[in-house]
């Protein structure tokens, strides 16, 4: 018996560690292939460019609403529970553009698409960022932390071009179809294999109550910090996947071609996550936020100034995906360094809350500039906006390693006491 004891943890956590990856692959999979269909598909459907931004619009009016409220519950009840019920939700989602319902149908089931793939988002970073065991090193955990994205990279590289080639050569009602399938998929393995649970919280969960504890969290400078650039990354990200093909398919550029150049930008993504460790040793955190949304804000626009050439878009897209595949290892290391262990769904639910906003904000500004200048004008626009907040928030983090220092003398005490506390909590739900 004694025997036995140290192997099963091991193994358990290979195939936690496998499954995590499964499940990362899946989704991102599914997410990538239905976004940049939606406007497209309003498009078709003979609307306007205002009325496909109010459908992109509407993926995240309620996952903005709701991530602080859905990460609570992840504290509370566990990822399984959120991994089941936002794959049944995205599937629900998913379905309603199968049927001949017109614009409103596309509002409705974005807003329900938007609630199923938070939930399982939350739930799959909070166990991500949970450490494996009290002693790992800060480089480990960057190193697979880094690997977890790595994993996400693969489904959003294959995402983008599975979604566009299904819609090219089958139509788009074959597109939809296979986004529900593979958020069914999400449901079959979270719901046969038991994922690792995070710490729980106690008390009942309440909506109120979390609002209110995520605006305590949020006065850790750092973490409000961590918000801003994954809002902005997630800001240039959006404009990618989702303006990039209206603005391309303005210009001519088939529909295959816009998902080859996204699967490029995803792919590219997936080759820079491995260097991120090497990286983050070498780099302060305000010199790799500056470079990663300098990069990848000037990318991502310079595709609408520069001539519609394949060879010119795909260097873009390699650049620009290159340069974003650091963002997202990198908010989360911030947010595992600075958040304890019990409240990283809170934490999880906070980041997703400020991507949403972001997939809020991107369709609502790029509606408006578009009712007063054309798409490229608003792309310049935007541009200039980005501009100022990757400045803002890297003279902002910068501000808050200064201020955090003279605050607190032992930076690394936080972090080991955090982890320290891990095994204990992890304990106590088994």
């Amino acid at each position: 018996m004694r025997r036995d004891r140290p192997v099963r943890p091991a193994r358990t956590g290979r195939s936690a560690t496998a499954l995590v990856a499964l499940l990362g692959v899946v989704y991102w999979t599914a997410h990538t292939m239905l976004r940049p269909l939606v406007g497209p598909y309003v498009l078709d459907d003979g609307g306007t460019a205002a009325q496909a931004s109010l459908a992109l619009a509407s993926f995240a009016v309620l996952p903005t609403l709701l991530a602080l409220p859905i990460g609570a519950l992840t504290d509370r009840w566990g990822v399984r529970a959120l991994l089941v019920g936002g794959g049944v939700t995205m599937a629900a989602g998913g379905a309603l553009l199968l049927l001949p319902l017109g614009l409103p149908g596309v509002v409705v089931s974005q807003a329900v698409t938007g609630v199923g793939t938070l939930a399982v988002w939350v739930s799959l970073q909070t166990v991500a960022t949970l450490p494996r065991g009290e002693d790992e090193a800060p480089r480990a955990r960057n190193a697979r932390l880094a690997t977890f994205s790595l994993f996400l990279a693969a489904g959003q590289a294959v995402g983008p071009a599975l979604g566009t080639g299904l819609a090219d050569t089958l139509g788009p009602d074959v597109a939809f179809a296979a986004f529900c399938v593979l958020s069914l998929v999400v449901v079959a393995v979270a719901a046969g294999v038991r994922v690792p649970a995070a710490p729980r919280t106690p008390g009942r969960p309440g909506v109120l109550r979390s609002y209110r504890d995520g605006a305590t969290l949020m006065r850790t400078p750092a973490v409000l910090v961590t918000l801003v650039v994954s809002f902005t990354a997630l800001v240039v990200l959006d404009v990618r996947t989702a303006y990039h093909p209206l603005l391309l398919g303005e210009a001519g550029v088939p529909q295959w071609q816009v998902g080859v150049l996204l699967s490029v930008a995803a792919a590219f993504g997936f080759l820079s996550r491995p260097l991120f460790p090497v990286a983050m040793a070498r780099l302060p955190e305000p010199v790799m936020v500056g470079l990663v949304l300098v990069v990848s804000s000037a990318s991502v626009v310079a595709v609408a100034v520069v001539p519609p050439e394949p060879w010119l878009l795909a260097s873009l897209a390699a650049v620009n995906g290159f340069a974003l595949g650091f963002a997202q290892p990198l908010t989360l290391v911030l947010m595992a360094d600075h958040t304890p262990a019990d409240r990283r769904g809170l934490a999880s639910g906070l980041r997703s809350s400020a991507n949403r906003g972001a997939q809020f904000v991107n369709p609502a500004v790029f509606g408006l500039l578009s009712a007063v200048l054309p798409l490229t004008g608003a792309f310049l626009v935007v541009g200039g906006v980005l501009g100022v907040v990757t400045v803002g928030s890297t003279v902002a983090l910068q501000r808050a390693r200064r201020v955090g220092r003279a605050d607190d003398p032992g930076p690394a005490a936080a972090p080991d006491a955090v982890s320290a506390g891990v095994p204990e909590a992890l304990a106590a739900p088994r």
